[in-house]
């Protein structure tokens, strides 16, 4: 039997909630964020909905990063999930909401969020100082 360079550890269900917080808390600070820089520059409107999406894309990346990171292993894949996850709950709720349909924009969103979340997955499994695992 060969060893395998890389763990198989897989994180507690807890984890998952603890990093979907995580996604939470840092997608709403930065929203928040966002806009208090629209209302004190008084910028327009239509700044919004893009500085929407890179607080959702944060959000899911800080939240791969936990979750990666707790794991040790599969970070790509347990990324694109948390980015999955996140794109899904969003749309959804934005669909219930806004009844407006998917669009053009929706792919384009899909793409970011998964991609941020992704990179945020690799990146919480080569944390350490010599690992090199994606």
């Amino acid at each position: 039997m060969s060893k395998s360079r890389f763990k198989e550890r897989s994180p507690k269900p807890v984890t998952y909630l603890i990093g979907a917080a995580v996604g939470v808390f840092i997608t709403l600070i930065l929203m928040l964020a966002s806009a208090a820089i629209v209302l004190l520059f008084n910028l327009d409107r239509d700044y919004c909905a893009p500085l929407g999406t890179v607080s959702l894309a944060l959000g899911s990346f800080a939240a791969a990063y936990y979750v990666s990171k707790k794991s040790e292993s599969r970070g790509y894949i347990i990324g694109a999930l948390t980015g999955l996850v996140s794109f899904a709950t969003v749309t959804v709720i934005s669909l219930i909401v806004n009844k407006s349909g998917l669009t053009l924009n929706t792919l384009f969103h899909f793409i970011i969020i998964v991609l941020a979340s992704a990179i945020g997955g690799i990146l919480g499994v080569n944390r350490g100082k010599n690992k090199k695992y994606i």
